[in-house]
């Protein structure tokens, strides 16, 4: 089967609708359907941004080559190739330049093989191949299109924690898997990653095989012994049909827990494009962070936007056995707060907050960032005079032009039954709950000090967290 259209990013839609027939017809079911649809639209769209801005006398083609028990998308790129383009790890704090590093991450993530063939006059071709759980076979015959020689899927391999003599192959497997698609502080550098190890930043594990190399890597980046965030997951693509980096997540998992056996995971991600979600499907929606920073459009964004960034955070705990804590939460959001806990089958007392503030004066750390326009105010403690000290910082903040306020609020000790009243007399409506790193969690408020912000303009892929943005958006629709 073959499709053949112009070089033309308007075109992504037929493409993506292509991908998910051809699978249907093979066997696809309805998740399988979705991840089909999002291989086609990021595949299209990373080859179509190293396409220079000049008429294209040359077509794109897209061959579906059915093999033994999957499906096979090859698809043509006249453009820049993949292998000399710079590709930069996918960060929040750059959308726009780094729109590549997310496609290419997402690519990964959703195929069971993904390579580069130089087809030399005739360009170059990205090969992407999709295994099917209830695959039919519809040609009766497999086709084989990898140059590159399978390793024997019984070789013998070792996993075990990474140490400093490690990571020169470690660096190595980050440049054989992602080449420049992974760029952290770290990621190249063996002065950092040592840093980085040593003092128990990064807890990393790796897989090696029988003659010594290093094939598969994972690692949690700490806030603390009981949060961390996911990251530098990545194989040896001439691994990535051998099981090594399931057992690599099994066995890291069981022995982080032997250190950290109450550690929480969280991942975030922009409400502007849907696919850059798709890493979190197994998180638990649980903070809609709004307008963190100006908008910064990139490929594959569709319709309107805010003019400013909004954050979708997830989390999920690996304990099997976590203890149980206590959380007093203001009662107009027990709930919510209780339904967002429970989906993440963390055990937790829930307190609805009652009578007078504690204590007299409140105790607040204020976090500006006026380069971003926004601004945290971290309170560690609630005083009677939460009100005044809240409307002055408010006011203070804004004067210094900035756009977004985040309070921060405890939850390890009753906080006062008028807490939520206090926060909306003051412009605050909540937004959702967070792990921190003490394993407690805090509540977020949001002040939009009367910017313009559309929540219908949010597109979220969790229907989790559509519910929790709906949520949100009528506490800020009851705002004067």
């Amino acid at each position: 089967m073959k499709l053949i259209i112009p070089y033309k990013l308007e075109f992504a839609n037929v493409v993506a609708s292509f991908i998910e027939e051809v699978g249907v017809s093979y066997g696809a079911d309805d998740d399988e359907k979705k991840q089909l649809r999002l291989i086609g639209e990021e595949a299209f769209s990373l080859i179509i941004g190293g396409i220079p801005d000049r008429e294209f006398t040359e077509m794109f083609h897209l061959h579906c080559v059915e093999m033994e028990d999957k499906i096979s998308f090859q698809f043509s790129n006249h453009g820049r190739p993949m292998d000399v383009r710079e590709i930069r790890e996918f960060t929040i704090e750059d959308t726009e330049g780094t729109a590549d590093g997310l496609s290419l991450s997402l690519l990964r993530g959703y195929t069971d093989e993904l390579l580069f063939r130089n087809l030399g006059n005739e360009g170059w071709e990205l090969v992407i191949n999709f295994r099917i759980k209830n695959f039919n076979k519809i040609n009766g015959r497999a086709a084989v299109i990898s140059d590159e020689t399978q390793p024997d899927q019984l070789q013998d391999y070792v996993i075990r924690r990474s140490v400093v003599d490690d990571i020169p192959g470690i660096i190595n497997l980050v440049y054989n898997t992602y080449r420049y698609s992974y760029i952290k502080s770290f990621a190249y550098s063996k002065e950092l990653f040592k840093e980085a190890l040593e003092s128990g930043k990064i807890f990393s594990m790796i897989v090696v095989s029988k003659s010594g190399k290093i094939i598969g890597h994972n690692a949690i980046i700490f806030d603390s012994p009981r949060l961390g965030e996911v990251g530098m997951a990545m194989i040896d693509p001439a691994y990535r049909r051998s099981r090594a980096f399931f057992s690599l997540i099994g066995a890291m998992k069981n022995e982080v827990l032997q250190t950290n056996p109450e550690l929480v995971l969280y991942s975030k991600a922009v409400t502007s494009h849907k696919s850059s979600q798709a890493f979190m499907f197994n998180f638990y929606p649980c903070l809609l962070q709004v307008s963190v920073y100006k908008h910064a459009s990139f490929i594959g964004i569709q319709g309107e936007l805010n003019p400013r960034e909004s954050l979708i955070f997830g989390y999920v705990s690996i304990s099997s056995n976590p203890s149980t804590i206590t959380v007093f939460v203001p009662v107009e959001h027990h709930a919510i707060i209780q339904a967002i806990l429970n989906e993440g089958r963390i055990p937790v007392t829930l307190i609805i907050s009652t009578g007078e503030f504690s204590g007299e004066k409140s105790q607040m750390e204020v976090q500006a960032d006026l380069s971003a326009e926004h601004a945290f105010l971290h309170f560690s403690s609630i005083g009677a005079d939460f009100g005044k000290v809240l409307r002055q910082q408010t006011k203070a903040l804004q004067k210094d032009d900035v756009n977004t306020i985040y309070a921060i609020i405890p939850t390890d000790e009753n906080i006062g039954g008028d807490i939520n009243q206090a926060l909306f007399q003051n412009g605050y409506f909540f937004s959702g709950i967070k792990p921190n790193e003490q394993g407690g969690w805090d509540l977020f408020y949001a002040n939009l000090l009367h910017q313009k912000f559309n929540f219908d303009n949010i597109q979220l892929f969790n229907p989790k967290a559509v519910d929790l943005c709906n949520y949100v958006k009528a506490l800020y629709g009851q705002l004067d």
